[in-house]
């Protein structure tokens, strides 16, 4: 039987290094969406005249809005996860000495990082959180925990939030092809 202390620190130790590594990833997705989306935004504005501008006005600046608060939200999921690293130490170490299951996925995604340890900082921080999603799963139908299943719900959502920023910038760079056309023309 694995030391429940020792495999609870090492997982926590696990989640906050991915929420420290997500939220300088947020943090930079975010300011590129917000640079790209904002200059197809002012582009488009300026592009465009009549009802056209109208709808952009709104359309624009609500999708502006959900691409570049996506990271955002993402990025602050993960500061809360970083503030109560000492909280989710008992609560790991309650949920594995409780559900076999739990324990049984902690030991392999702690086992899993310890196997890729020579190339942690080459690995993108979106492939570790997949291995904490079975973890979740688990943890949901544990009633008295409060902090663990937000954290690993921050650590799970973080690639659906990321992807919905770098969609905003794929469109929002064709957009603002199109708005540049239009104006130049």
């Amino acid at each position: 039987m694995p030391d429940l202390d020792a495999l609870a620190r090492q997982t926590t130790v696990l989640v906050g290094e991915l929420a420290r590594k997500g939220m300088a990833l947020a943090t930079g997705v975010a300011v590129l969406t917000l640079v790209i989306g904002g200059l197809s935004y002012l582009t488009g504005l300026a592009g465009l005249d009549g009802s056209a501008h109208s709808a952009w006005t709104v359309i624009g600046a609500a999708m502006l809005i959900a691409a570049v608060g996506a990271p955002l939200l993402a990025r602050w999921r993960l500061a809360r996860v970083r503030r109560h690293v000492t909280q989710l130490v008992g609560e790991v170490r309650t949920l594995i000495s409780r559900e076999p299951e739990a324990e049984r996925v902690v030991i392999e995604t702690v086992a899993h990082d310890e196997r890729d340890e020579d190339v942690g900082d080459l690995r993108p921080v979106v492939y570790d959180t997949r291995q904490f999603n079975r973890l979740r799963v688990v943890s949901v139908g544990v009633a008295d925990l409060r902090v663990l299943p937000g954290a690993l719900r921050a650590v799970t959502t973080f690639p659906i939030l990321l992807l919905v920023a770098l969609l905003g910038v794929v469109v929002f760079g064709i957009l603002g092809f199109f708005f540049l056309l239009a104006w130049l023309f």
